[in-house]
């Protein structure tokens, strides 16, 4: 088998090597190693590689605690130690963005590092498959749709832990074979609030909603189920549920975020929120901490979700309006306003690119603009931006690749980039987030 000297890591936490010149990708390895490996896939360009044996290890090389890892796709660093984990993000972030937007320099400031490395999300994603005539709960195996079954999640709060020892022996009692949905499973630490949405393009009658209904709605945490199939909605549920009351929610406390109250936050179901509520808090700490806006300003959040950044500006600007497609994340956000008595921040219902539009025409003067689009970027609404006279723009980006061919296009309408700040919302994978200040 090819012996291999590792020389660094890809964006997908891969390490990479060659064989005879040829670029080869190698999960679970490290910078610095010699490894054996085994050639799968062959591209014309790369290759991908298994590791079969480390034979010369990094010192930074650290023994998993998860048993699931390797198999699992949601990690893809827990055998590198975590101060390297950061170190490695932000040297491929800092140079990734050097290499677009040269020769322009651009200033990375340091990392926003998450509180917890384990235990910090309180919503996951599973998948659900039928084996042997068994139900089974879990993730899917690294670039593959085979299943893992799990039990437990060493990223997941101790409460949604908790919900999963029970939830795989419970469905496999409901015995409702071949229905195998994809289940969104949220619960909060304070209040102890959560629930689950069952998304399947096999629809379930009222007698089985009931059944699952009456089977999991005891668990500990658990204080809605609700269905949805495929992409419809509404969503359906066999038991009363008031997504404004019962909602799981997150507090933005005053004491650290600098905000002259504290902010009480609802997630109704389906409504994305950061998984990582307490670097969340950092984040709008550290956005306010700027000193940006004043009662002079009206701030455009884009791409505005429940409020998340909204409602905590809008208490030191004199009005935000927020433009978000998805419906509910909008009913959300005007239930946070309410319930947090903030009249001077405005929902609007609509693709960014149609509510930018409505805006321009309403002449309405805008002073700055936060982005924070999903992972997909924002290339389509950049051009539009010119139409206002503003002081800057927050870019809060999900995906660094996104975000360099973003920020390469506001450099060529005249932006500059004053900083970036990579922000660690996700140890032990290779995900990182950021928010980039820009001016003109």
């Amino acid at each position: 088998m090819p012996v291999v000297t590792i020389s660094d890591l890809s964006w997908g936490g891969e390490g990479i090597g060659r064989i005879e010149g040829k670029v080869v990708f190698i999960p679970f390895s490290l910078p610095g190693e010699v490894v054996e490996v085994e050639i799968g896939q062959s591209k014309k360009n790369y290759s991908q590689g298994e590791l079969v044996r480390i034979l010369e290890p990094s010192p930074d090389r650290v023994e998993p605690p998860c048993s699931f890892y390797r198999e699992c796709g949601g990690c893809q660093l827990q055998h590198l130690a975590l101060q390297r984990q950061v170190q490695e993000k932000e040297r491929l972030f800092k140079q990734t963005l050097e290499h677009a937007l040269k020769p322009q320099k651009v200033l990375v400031l340091p990392p926003l590092q998450s509180p917890g490395v384990f235990g910090y999300r309180h919503r996951l994603q599973l998948k659900t498959s039928w084996k042997n005539k068994q139900f089974c709960l879990g993730f899917f195996r690294p670039k593959s749709h085979n299943l893992v079954p799990l039990d437990c999640c060493l990223l997941a709060n101790d409460p949604s832990n908790e919900v999963l020892k029970v939830l795989p022996e419970k469905m496999r009692d409901l015995q409702l074979k071949k229905w195998a949905p994809d289940i969104e499973l949220q619960v909060h630490e304070m209040p102890r609030r959560g629930g689950i949405v069952f998304t399947s393009p096999k629809g379930l009658d009222p007698s089985q909603k009931k059944r699952i209904t009456k089977e999991l709605l005891p668990i500990h945490g658990i204080n809605y189920l609700l269905f949805k199939e495929s992409d419809c909605l509404p969503l359906t549920g066999e038991h009363p549920f008031f997504f404004e009351k019962e909602s799981p929610e997150y507090w933005l406390p005053a004491s650290e975020t600098g905000l002259p109250k504290d902010l009480r936050l609802t997630c109704f179901p389906l409504v994305f929120t950061q998984v990582n509520l307490e670097l969340n808090r950092r984040l709008i700490a550290r956005l306010l901490s700027l000193n940006l806006f004043d009662r002079q300003d009206t701030v455009l959040d884009l791409y505005c979700g429940l409020g998340n950044f909204s409602l905590p500006v809008a208490m030191k600007a004199q009005e935000v309006v927020g433009i978000e497609a998805f419906p509910p994340a909008v009913t959300n956000a005007r239930w946070n306003g309410k319930i947090n008595q903030i009249s001077n921040c405005t929902f609007i219902q609509a693709r960014v690119e149609e509510g930018l539009n409505l805006l321009k025409w309403s002449a309405k003067p805008v002073s700055w603009i936060i982005l924070d689009p999903p992972r997909t970027g924002a290339l389509e609404v950049i051009p539009m931006l010119d139409a206002w006279n503003i002081k800057g723009i927050l870019y809060i980006s999900c995906d660094p690749m996104t975000l360099v061919r973003d920020l390469t296009q506001l450099v060529k309408r005249g932006w500059g980039v004053e900083w970036t700040q990579p922000v660690d919302f996700f140890p032990q994978t290779f995900h990182l987030e950021s928010i980039t200040f820009l001016t003109k």
